[in-house]
Formats: structure tokens, C-alpha cells, sequence
């Protein structure tokens, strides 16, 4: 295994999810210093606004781009956020900025898994690996600042003095992230798109291309013909239509696992009443959250080790979980000594969804070289709608069944 670009694409994985994490770990902070704690949920919503759109405008019409435009892109998009964020002079200019975080965690994961079908399949360890350690690193970093902020004086001046350090202090990450893509990566050493692409793999995601060689003396009229007819059956919507069949059951399992934890996340702020739990450094939620995000990171991290093929027992085993975190917000039954393993088992399914998943997409031959970069663009557009999905029925819970608990 190639070390440096191990390290060069765990990097990448770090930084490109590291605002948008440190952003969920704000939220209620966020919120509460504009005097909005009732809109928390409109900061998770602007976190993934855009997320669906960024991946079909790339999965459509970016594929040919060259990679490293596109993270240069993903690295303005993600200043525009932070440095927005860090000050903002209202809630509403805030959760602008937050989409941009949003976006730029979005479109650098799509670009990202589809620049790792260029090295060994394994290499999506790296990747994953390194949007564990965000996880880790965000929830750390807003602990820290949280505890180091303390309460009393004027509360909302403090709140949006920690959100302003916690995100001017992301920010130089940025340069890193375009270090590791320029310096650290050995590019020259794996082949490129158009190396490696036939005549017939170079159609277009939106167009026909017919795959006719012109210098091909021994072609006859007729047979041009049937070549021309063959490729114009499949244009671009058939095309995204074959690929959506192709990793349809993958797809449904990532965005079902990103909805069960998405939902199991929103219980751990309701498990008990903040009247328990909000005493000393950090509070029953942050901890819960850092669970998680620990969680996620070992198993982002384990593909190396063990890869699993039948993902679905993952995806059951999740919805079991979530069935146990929503029970537990109305009957409040499970000691809150166990809660800390519960949740970090949560993220361990999430993560090694993720990273066999992607795997398989980046490694299994099922799915054609000249269309794995399509595939993998569509199973990461699940995530989004898991992610939409869970946020969506968990505040419908909040102000349904479980309004009073």
C-alpha cells in the first residue's frame, strides 16, 4: 500500500467533513446566541440543503472536469462558509453560510469517491477513514470550546464569540486540504480518467456519443449503421436509469442506515431532561455525540481488516436500534451508564455501512469501469435523502408521539 496517499486522501476526508460536523456540533450553540433556540432545526436543515443538488450537478455535468478544479471549487466553497459563519451578523445570514459548509461537505464527498475509483479499491479506507477522525475532531473541538466558555455574563456574547474561534480556526485546514490533493497525493503515479477510457467509455453523461471508428477500413456501411443505433439507444437519461438499477439495493441500504442513525441522534438530546443531565463539562449530548462520532471513526476505519458483503443485517440491526433510542425518549428505561455504548454501536453501523458499501462499488466487477464513477455518484445521493429523511421524521416524532417527553 502506497503510504503517502494513504495519508494524502485520509487528509481530504478529514478536512472536507470537518466544518460540516463542527457545524452539527454548533447547532444548538448557533441557534441560542441569536436568541433562536426554537430554529435549531433549521441549522441542520441548511447543513444539508444543498447536498442533493451539488451531487446531481456533479454526478450530470462534472464528470469530465478535471479533479483538481473541483476541489479547488470544494475549497472556496467551504472559506465562503466558515469565514461566513464565524461573522454573521444574524441567524438568517448564518444559515446561508451553513449551506455553503453543507454544500462543500457534499460535493467534495461525490468528487472525492469518484477520484478513488483511480487507485486500489482499498484505498477507501483512507478516505473513510479520515471522515471518521472529523467526526471525532468536530465534536472535540466544540467540547472544548464549550467548557473552555463556561456560562454566566452576557450568554449570547460568549456563544457567538465560540462559534466565531471554533470556525476561524477551521479555516487554515482549507490550505491543507489543497496540499494534500497537489503535494501529497502522487497523482503522477495512477492513471488518469482519459487514459484508461475507450471510445466508448468517453460518451458523455448528457449526450450521445456514437462509438464509430473512422479509420476503420474494414467497417462496412451497415455495420456503421448498427453501431450508430446500438450506442444511440442509451442516452444520458437511460444511462443514469441502468446505473440506478444497477445500485439500487446498495443505495436503499445507505440511506436507510443514514435515516435510522439520523433519528437515534435526535433521541440522544431527549433521553433524559436537560434538568438531569446539563450539569457540569460536557453535557449528556455532547458526550453522546463524541459516542458516535468514535464509533463511526473505528469503523470507517475497518475495511482493511474485514469487508462485509451483506449489508442489509447492517441496515436491520440499525432499525432495531433507533426502535430502542425512540422508546427509551417516552419510557426513559435504559440506565443512562449504557447509553454511551449504545451509541457509539450506533455509529459503528453507520460507519461500516458507509465503507462497504463504497467499497464494493469502488471494487466489486459488477458494476462496469466506464460507469463506476456514475454509480458511486447516485448510491451518494441516498445519503442525502436518508439524511433529509431522518431529520424529517424525527421532527415530526418531537411534535407528535413524543411532544411531552
Amino acid at each position: 500500500m502506497d503510504i503517502r496517499n494513504w495519508v494524502g486522501l485520509f487528509l481530504l476526508g478529514t478536512i472536507n467533513n470537518l466544518p460540516y460536523v463542527i457545524v452539527t456540533s454548533a447547532a444548538s450553540t448557533i441557534a441560542d446566541s441569536f436568541g433562536k433556540k426554537n430554529l435549531i432545526g433549521l441549522v441542520f436543515g441548511a447543513n444539508v440543503a444543498l447536498s442533493a443538488v451539488v451531487k446531481v450537478v456533479n454526478g450530470a455535468f462534472l464528470l469530465k472536469v478535471p479533479y483538481g478544479i473541483r476541489f479547488i471549487a470544494n475549497a472556496v466553497l467551504m472559506l465562503i462558509g466558515l469565514f461566513g459563519v464565524a461573522y454573521a451578523p444574524s441567524f438568517w445570514f448564518s444559515l446561508v453560510c451553513i449551506v455553503f459548509v453543507g454544500a462543500s461537505s457534499a460535493f467534495g464527498e461525490n468528487v472525492a469517491l469518484g477520484y478513488l475509483r483511480l487507485f486500489p479499491s482499498k484505498m477507501v479506507n483512507a478516505w473513510s477513514s479520515g471522515t471518521g477522525m472529523a467526526g471525532v475532531l468536530g465534536s472535540l473541538v466544540y467540547i472544548t470550546f464549550g467548557c473552555v466558555v463556561g456560562a454566566g455574563g452576557d450568554n449570547q456574547e460568549k456563544l457567538r464569540h465560540l462559534t466565531q474561534y471554533a470556525f476561524l480556526l477551521t479555516s487554515p485546514a482549507v490550505a491543507l486540504y489543497l496540499f494534500s490533493y497537489f503535494v501529497v497525493i502522487r497523482s503522477k503515479n495512477i492513471v488518469m480518467p482519459s487514459d484508461v477510457q475507450s471510445s466508448e467509455d468517453k460518451q458523455p453523461i448528457l449526450g450521445d456519443s456514437p462509438n464509430i471508428q473512422e479509420d476503420d477500413e474494414d467497417v462496412n456501411y451497415q455495420s456503421l449503421v448498427d453501431i450508430t443505433s446500438s450506442n444511440k439507444k442509451e442516452n444520458s437519461f437511460r444511462r443514469i436509469l441502468r446505473c440506478t438499477k444497477l445500485v439500487l439495493w446498495l443505495s436503499v441500504n445507505l440511506c436507510a442506515v443514514y435515516l435510522f442513525e439520523y433519528i437515534a441522534q435526535g433521541c440522544a438530546a431527549k433521553v433524559r431532561p436537560k434538568i438531569e443531565y446539563n450539569v457540569g463539562c460536557p453535557e449528556l449530548y455532547a458526550g453522546l455525540s463524541l459516542c458516535y462520532q468514535a464509533g463511526v471513526f473505528v469503523s470507517r476505519s475497518s475495511v482493511q481488516l474485514v469487508q462485509i458483503r451483506k449489508v442489509h443485517i447492517i441496515s436491520i440491526i440499525q432499525f432495531f436500534n433507533m426502535v430502542l433510542w425512540i422508546a427509551d425518549v417516552h419510557y426513559k428505561f435504559l440506565p443512562v451508564s449504557i447509553l454511551p455504548s449504545l451509541m457509539i454501536f450506533v455509529g459503528l453501523l453507520g460507519g461500516a455501512s458507509y465503507v462497504n458499501i463504497f467499497y464494493l462499488l469502488l471494487h466489486d466487477d459488477k458494476y462496469p469501469e466506464k460507469d463506476r464513477e456514475l454509480c458511486i455518484n447516485i448510491a451518494a445521493l441516498f445519503i442525502t435523502i436518508g439524511i433529509i429523511s431522518g431529520t424529517g421524521i424525527e421532527t415530526l416524532l418531537f411534535s407528535t408521539l413524543l411532544k411531552d417527553d
